[in-house]
């Protein structure tokens, strides 16, 4: 028998623009609302997964189309990084051979926060957001003059000049800190909180990967 889960969505105005681009204006904000949602038990899942009736093939290739999705996510993510830490070095290239494979098994995955296990790509409209509002929210909550709080959004915007810089634990776990801060000080939180997570996890995973390092390996 299938379950019922309830899911809460949250909705943000959207900007409205007409065929040339020109911006017409925004769309009310939506209240978010919860809706119960049927879905499959785990009972269920094994039924279908392991039945040989035609009848389930579509079913079965939905299921693992949306597993294999998720390994993507995770391997762009892992992708994007190696990119990213290339700088402006043009003569570096990725290639298959850079992902870490055994960070791309569902167990693997499944251990990890949700806002780290790769997801949709933010848009540039959800990143822009969160940056005016932690501009915003920090001076007012912080009281640290707004250069400061501009110096942050700089590294949110360039994560790997963070990690590369020569006293990189002490400024990453200062970001976390002061994400924390703006996570609990918006109002806007609905908004933004999916690109400041996303963000702040890049940080934490760095820090993790860090602590985790054998120097007795040198």
């Amino acid at each position: 028998m299938s379950a019922t889960t309830p899911i809460k969505f949250n909705f943000k105005s959207r900007t409205l623009k007409d065929d040339n681009g020109t911006e017409l204006g925004k769309t009310k904000k939506q209240a978010p609302i919860i809706a119960n949602l049927i879905t499959p038990t785990k009972e269920e899942l094994v039924q279908v997964l392991s039945s040989e009736d035609v009848a389930y093939q579509k079913v079965q290739q939905l299921i693992m189309d949306a597993v294999i999705q998720i390994q993507k996510d995770q391997a762009r993510s892992q992708l994007d990084d190696i990119i990213e830490s290339f700088g402006t070095d043009d003569s570096k290239v990725v290639t298959p051979e850079m992902l870490d494979h055994d960070k791309l098994t569902l167990t693997y995955i499944s251990n990890l926060e949700p806002a780290q296990r790769g997801a949709r790509a933010l848009s540039d409209e959800d990143k822009e957001a969160f940056y005016a509002d932690y501009l915003q929210v920090m001076v007012q909550a912080t009281g640290k003059e707004e250069k400061r709080i501009k110096a942050h959004i700089d590294l949110f915007q360039k994560p790997i000049k963070a990690k590369q810089n020569k006293d990189s634990t002490a400024i990453m776990t200062t970001l976390v800190d002061q994400i924390n801060v703006y996570l609990t000080a918006s109002q806007q939180v609905e908004d933004t909180g999916e690109a400041a997570l996303r963000i702040q996890s890049r940080f934490q995973k760095w820090l993790k990967e860090d602590d985790a390092f054998d120097a007795s390996a040198l």
